[in-house]
């Protein structure tokens, strides 16, 4: 082993160090220039996605077409039409009824006169509504082989009552209505609003035996 002398020893270390300054200066760059450092890059995280879903968007509402808009007419009615006030006749009650006297049963049938009885009979005409009466007449049809017809008045038995009686027959005996034949009997009934109204009965002559 060979032992260097102390002072060999420091100049060996010296020349060693200043080897090892000289090529770091000079990758530095030498002359004395301060190094020059670059800005850190800043790397932000990325946002972790949201798990809430998000609602769906409303659709857009069309804008071609105008938004009708709503009538000013008022409302149409649909209750019933007013009606027409209603006449005296429809508002009355007309009967009618045949009787061989005033309080006696009705009248089957009439004789021809001179054949037997009765010949004649009352025609009974009642009203509910009296006071609006004008007149009241009797029309009868005898469809014998030879027809005939007539037309009687009616007369009011007074007072307020409902009643007027008329009369039918005697009808004079004819050959050739001996046989006899049905009795359409009309009592019609005229009002003092110009209305009218009718009540019918049926009766038949008889047949004549003499």
């Amino acid at each position: 082993m060979t032992l260097l002398a102390p002072r060999r020893t420091r100049a060996v270390i010296t020349l060693a160090l200043a080897g090892a300054i000289l090529p770091l200066s000079t990758a530095c760059g030498g002359g004395g220039e301060p190094p020059r450092w670059e800005p850190a890059l800043t790397v932000s995280a990325s946002p972790t996605p949201s798990t809430v879903p998000t609602p769906p968007s409303p659709s857009p509402t069309p804008t071609g077409a105008p938004s009708p808009s709503r009538s000013t007419r008022p409302a149409a009615t649909t209750g019933a039409p007013a009606r027409t006030p209603r006449s005296l006749a429809q508002r009355a009650t007309v009967t009618v009824s045949l009787t061989a006297g005033l309080g006696q049963r009705t009248a089957a049938g009439l004789q021809q006169e001179g054949c037997g009885e009765p010949s004649r009979a009352l025609v009974t005409i009642r009203v509910n509504r009296p006071r609006d009466v004008s007149a009241a007449t009797v029309r009868y049809h005898v469809r014998t082989p030879v027809p005939f017809t007539g037309t009687r008045p009616a007369r009011h038995l007074g007072g307020t009552g409902e009643s007027w009686l008329g009369t039918l027959g005697p009808f004079r005996a004819e050959p050739q209505n001996a046989a006899g034949g049905p009795i359409a009997i009309t009592a019609e009934v005229r009002f003092t609003d110009g209305s009218s109204r009718t009540a019918r009965t049926t009766s038949r002559l008889q047949p004549c035996r003499r």
